[in-house]
């Protein structure tokens, strides 16, 4: 005679429901099931709850002006330029300046268009998750590579630049159009 008995565990990550079947006998193979079982479910058990919950980045935020942006720093940086009475584009697509080329290099997070400025929040270079972090700094640099490239005026603000952003980001206005931001 087979018995089971089948236990559910409830798990506190991503509301799960774990099943672990444990047997003293089933289909006359005597206690060989048991462990095969018990050693699947502790597997899954183990993996479900060592496994760390994928941090998702960005909150999307409203801006003063009423755009929806992907991040708080990206909002504190349009609400800065917006305050401060300069008029930009939100992710204006970005093409090569060539005769023999249009491609897109991409969608900078701002356009200032009456300078001629691009300014990009690079908000994933401190990531907790390392993979994330490492690809993110990889087209981090592949995209700035293509700035230079192009003779693209650009800034980079960090978030470790958002607690002091109005003398980064004047210093960094100043640098990239060679006058000083009123």
């Amino acid at each position: 005679m087979a018995i089971a008995l089948a236990l559910f565990v409830i798990s506190p990550i991503d509301d799960l429901v774990v099943a672990a079947l444990f047997g003293t006998a089933l289909f006359g193979f005597g206690s060989l099931p048991f462990y095969i079982l018990l050693g699947a479910s502790s597997t899954v058990i183990y993996s479900i709850l060592s496994k760390k919950p994928k941090r998702e980045y960005g909150v999307k935020s409203v801006t003063l002006r009423g755009e929806q942006v992907k991040s708080i720093g990206e909002k504190r940086i349009a609400d800065y330029i917006e305050k401060n009475n300069i008029r930009y584009v939100y992710e204006q697509e970005l093409r090569e300046k060539s005769l023999f080329s249009n491609r897109m290099i991409g969608c900078p997070d701002f356009y200032l268009s009456d300078y001629d400025v691009y300014v990009e929040f690079w908000g994933l270079v401190n990531a907790d998750d390392r993979s994330t972090r490492t690809t993110y700094i990889k087209n981090m640099k592949r995209k700035m590579a293509r700035y230079y490239e192009n003779n693209i005026r650009f800034i980079s603000i960090y978030p470790d630049n958002l607690a002091n952003l109005d003398w980064i980001f004047r210093a960094k206005f100043k640098k990239a159009t060679g006058f000083e931001l009123h």
